[in-house]
């Protein structure tokens, strides 16, 4: 999942575990960029939002619904398919947004830029870095064009050091993309169940 599921994901799961919101909303930010092990070098609601983030990436790379949409994917791509299917989701969640939530996708993402702006001096500077510029250019609330996509892939395969396809990716995603927006519809309730199944917090049966 990229930076606009982690985030709805960090509300919904708040929500329904009573858990702390805005903590679990640095986490899904926070999560790309804090490696290794939590050691309580944040905030302890933070660290929940960063171990949250974790265990979504890793639900997500191992779900069959997934798998399906790799199998799918040009043979040639599947070694950066995840980074592919990633992109893809979020563009999926924001062309589908009123099946996911009820406020407006740009007040969402407005309201999750300001929290997280209000922390940002605490961040590692890449996070810092990284919210700064979601904010300034609304890019969450851009991803229901596909041309944002395409954009967004390339600016990633400029990173990775070694050749790699996302650059020209773009036409033959858009292929495939019918069956990525009907595994996503499937996959993220399943997460949503799962994550809240793990988060909540378990009752202490010390005292009985």
């Amino acid at each position: 999942m990229n930076y606009l599921a982690h985030f709805l994901l960090a509300e919904q799961v708040a929500q329904r575990c009573n858990l702390e919101a805005k903590g679990l909303l640095v986490g899904g930010l926070l999560g790309d960029f804090v490696k290794g092990p939590l050691r309580g070098d944040y905030p302890s609601a933070w660290e929940v939002g960063i171990r949250l983030h974790r265990r979504i990436d890793a639900l997500t790379d191992s779900h069959p619904l997934v798998g399906e949409c790799l199998e799918a994917l040009p043979p040639s791509y599947r070694r950066y398919g995840g980074i592919m299917l990633d992109v893809c989701f979020d563009h999926c969640l924001s062309v589908n947004w009123p099946h996911f939530h009820h406020q407006d996708l740009k007040e969402f993402n407005a309201q999750s830029y300001r929290s997280l702006l209000e922390r940002c001096d605490n961040y590692p500077s890449p996070a810092k870095r990284q919210i700064r510029v979601l904010a300034q250019y609304d890019v969450l609330s851009n991803l229901g064009n596909w041309q944002t996509i395409e954009t967004m892939l390339a600016r990633i395969g400029q990173r990775v050091k070694r050749d790699n396809p996302l650059a020209h990716c773009g036409p033959e995603l858009a292929k495939v993309l019918p069956l990525i927006n009907q595994q996503f519809a499937m996959l993220y309730p399943n997460l949503i169940a799962q994550l809240c199944n793990e988060f909540s917090p378990k009752p202490d049966l010390r005292s009985h």
